[in-house]
């Protein structure tokens, strides 16, 4: 009778780089949606007002309309707060799940990933409205959801 050993497939040092990076930022984010869904209640202390009088201390009119977009994008966020924070909560809780199961070299775990990270760019856009400071956030979001996303596919070889 002879004895076959089988050695475990190695995970990259790639691989676990990228997923303690997605466990510390996704895990952060967890934990601060979930802030931010137990914190919704108090958004009524920031109502329009708050803005309004930050608005009266702006001279010039380009900059006061510049402003005037962003403000009423805050209110709109705060509006939402509790569901913006609901769906991002899911879906870097998803995000995390992912990394977690790729870092068990499991190839699920890459598909799970890369839909959270692609949804969660549209996140505000869906509560907020598409805008300039949305669009922004999309464009420098989506470098580092490909980035990542690509850097996960280069060690799907390597995963169950």
């Amino acid at each position: 009778m002879e004895i076959v050993e089988t050695s475990p497939k190695q995970r990259p040092t790639l691989l676990t780089v990228l997923c303690i990076l997605t466990f510390i930022g996704s895990g952060v984010n967890v934990f601060s949606n979930l802030m931010g869904m137990v914190m919704s209640p108090i958004k009524s202390f920031l109502g329009p007002e708050f803005f309004e009088m930050a608005l009266q201390d702006i001279p010039e009119e380009p900059v006061k309309k510049f402003v005037e977009q962003a403000f009423e994008m805050a209110q709109l966020a705060i509006d939402h707060i509790f569901e913006i924070s609901l769906a991002n909560f899911i879906l870097y809780a998803a995000s995390l799940t992912g990394a977690i199961l790729m870092f068990q070299l499991k190839k699920l775990g890459f598909y799970i990933y890369a839909s959270a990270q692609v949804l969660l760019l549209f996140v505000a856009p869906a509560f907020i409205g598409f805008n300039l400071f949305t669009n922004i956030g999309i464009l420098f979001g989506s470098f580092f959801a490909i980035l990542f996303i690509a850097l996960y596919a280069v060690n799907l070889k390597k995963m169950n």
